[in-house]
């Protein structure tokens, strides 16, 4: 891979003149780091996502119940995962963000592989703790190289096509998954979607090049306590947070327990269910992302608030799609008694608007902080969204379908009811978030109003 020169430098922050590191690079070669790096993104929620569609034959298996299922597909991975996240993505933003994101994707796929030893569901639980302590180094820093490969025009974009990979990713994993599965039994599919990921790392390891930054005096070198507490008190960063994370409980929740809903209510095989939620995933779902991005691209310059409002909107129209999803009844089907439930029409065009606050929401961070924080920002996002939404989400479904379960087959119908509800929370964080966030970004925030340790920091990263 080729690059217009080899010497890369250090974006000032908020800078656009010659030395931004984006600059360093031709457009070919950011294209290929983007696309290495959607991969990647791929494989990240290939390995995480696999326990979707795997939640039946295992509960079957190790005689599970669906409290216990909901702890295996969500905390026992999501509570390491996105504690880890923000001590790693420190070492990134100090070290090589590369070498981070090589070094997790070797360890989350190798593990991954072993999950196919598991002899019982402790064990199986062990595993994919590990799992989650690998992937910890895995987001924040492909957000933050992006960051520094693409110039700001171009950032919503190009985190959109990167929010974009899980979708390809729950393709692979729940169809690719049920199809194994039906043939070779749960184990292997750990195995064979485990081993690409290794390869993977080695070729980002050995291609991808490191922007250089330039060091900047005395700043980013305070404790990770201080860079926490600078970081959550910029404007809307805490409204933000606050707003995926509940994004995060419904999305997560009704994600992971579509395939059961669908084997249990409506009747479908796994192949079928894995095959169906998995074609709504990557359409409806990169459609969404992509055209989120594109949205706030066209928007934002002109109303930096609508960098907040789109995942408002995409929200509220997502909520009561995903509803009908869950309600139908399963008498109604498309082409008659034997045809696909028609619910899953209202599944797809949940998954478009379920979308739209992904790439919104990363950019926004970027956007906000200083770029020695850029990395630890993304960290302190993915805690929100996973501890909160993949941590509980799945959980909560777990327990309440335990707690509905003298209604049939139809408890997980009702605990998806109630996990829904968490949309109307996240649309109104959103909201609030919307004017701090738009007063900082168009630097016309009263610095002096902010607490003693962000005032040097929102003038150096604010005001001219």
């Amino acid at each position: 891979m080729n690059t217009s020169t080899d010497t890369e430098t250090q974006e000032p922050v908020g800078a656009d003149d010659h030395d931004a590191p984006y600059k360093a690079f031709s457009t070919r070669y950011r294209n290929y780091v983007l696309a290495l790096l959607t991969l990647g993104y791929v494989f990240n929620f290939v390995d995480r996502q696999v326990m979707t569609i795997l939640l039946e034959p295992i509960k079957a298996e190790f005689n599970a119940s669906d409290t216990e299922m909901g702890l295996l597909s969500g905390l026992a991975f999501a509570l390491f995962y996105a504690i880890l996240g923000i001590p790693v993505a420190r070492l990134a933003d100090r070290w090589s963000r590369r070498n981070v994101l090589a070094i997790s994707m070797a360890t989350w796929s190798a593990v991954t592989a072993l999950c196919a030893t598991a002899g019982s569901f402790a064990h199986l639980a062990v595993l994919r703790v590990g799992v989650g302590i690998g992937e910890a180094g895995g987001t924040p820093p492909s957000q933050a190289l992006i960051t520094d490969y693409f110039p700001p025009e171009r950032r919503a974009l190009a985190q959109g096509v990167l929010a974009a990979a899980p979708n390809l990713g729950i393709l692979v994993g729940l169809f690719g998954g049920a199809l194994l599965a039906e043939a070779l039994g749960w184990r292997m599919v750990f195995l064979v979607f485990g081993i690409p990921g290794v390869l993977l790392a080695l070729l980002l390891f050995f291609t991808v090049k490191e922007p250089a930054r330039q060091p900047r005096s005395g700043v980013g070198d305070e404790s990770l306590l201080v860079a926490i507490k600078g970081i959550t008190r910029l404007p809307g960063f805490l409204w933000i947070a606050s707003g995926v994370g509940f994004a995060g409980i419904a999305g997560y929740g009704l994600g992971i327990w579509s395939p059961s809903f669908l084997v249990r209510v409506h009747g479908m095989s796994l192949v079928d269910a894995g095959l169906w939620l998995g074609l709504i995933g990557v359409l409806g779902g990169t459609l969404g992302a992509v055209t989120g991005g594109l949205l706030v691209d066209r928007l934002a310059p002109k109303d930096p608030r609508w960098q907040l409002r789109v995942p408002v909107i995409g929200l509220l129209i997502a909520l009561p799609t995903q509803l009908a999803f869950v309600l139908w009844p399963e008498t109604h089907r498309i082409g008659g008694p034997e045809g696909l439930p028609f619910a899953l029409v209202f599944m797809g065009i949940a998954a478009i608007f379920a979308s739209f606050w992904i790439a919104p929401s990363y950019a926004a961070i970027q956007n906000l902080v200083p770029a020695h924080w850029r990395t630890q920002a993304s960290a302190l996002m993915l805690l929100a969204i996973n501890l909160l939404g993949l941590g509980l989400g799945p959980l909560v479904v777990g327990m309440l379908s335990d707690y509905f379960a003298h209604t049939g087959v139809h408890s997980i119908r009702w605990a998806l009811v109630v996990v829904l509800s968490t949309c109307i929370f996240g649309a109104w964080c959103y909201w609030r978030g919307s004017g701090p966030y738009a007063g900082a970004v168009s630097r016309e925030c009263d610095v002096c109003h902010l607490p003693p340790l962000n005032r040097d920091i929102m003038r150096e990263h604010y005001i001219d």
